[in-house]
């Protein structure tokens, strides 16, 4: 896997949700987006220094429209490390317009929870809707906002 790391153009928001846990990711690209939301989701569940990449995963993943598919992709990380307890530390993301669908198809980097190796943070339950947003800057770049149950 050409293994991009993810980098770390996020912020967390303190101010925006009281009992769960805000953050803002920026790309210059929609590829870019989504790896750095993805970089800012699993962020907040390890340290992701600890983690190596032992295992890759290929996501494919549709919707109708763009704010839809990067829910569904962060979703898919949270389905991911509840279901095959995997945590990643790397992206590739190809986001594209197919006719009246958005479709990702990406390969993510990772390996297995291991308390033992591994620093752990919090525990997210879910990706919600509320302030959930993508807009363009005016600099062209692009910025999401994203509040997460923990």
């Amino acid at each position: 896997m050409q293994s991009a790391k993810l980098r770390k153009k996020f912020r967390f928001l303190p101010d925006i949700a009281t009992a769960d846990l805000a953050f803002e990711a920026f790309g210059k690209t929609y590829n870019e987006l989504f790896e750095n939301a993805g970089y800012a989701i699993e962020s907040a569940m390890v340290e992701l220094d600890t983690l190596k990449t032992r295992e890759v995963k290929e996501i494919n993943l549709k919707n109708d429209n763009l704010v839809n598919l990067l829910s569904s992709f962060l979703e898919e990380l949270v389905f991911l490390k509840d279901s095959e307890q995997l945590l990643f530390n790397s992206a590739v993301c190809n986001v594209q317009k197919n006719g009246r669908l958005w479709v990702l198809t990406g390969k993510l980097g990772g390996e297995k929870i291991n308390r033992n190796e591994h620093k752990l943070e919090v525990d997210v339950k879910a990706v919600t809707k509320h302030l959930f947003k993508i807009e363009k800057l005016p600099n062209k770049t692009f910025r999401c906002q994203v509040i997460l149950d923990v």
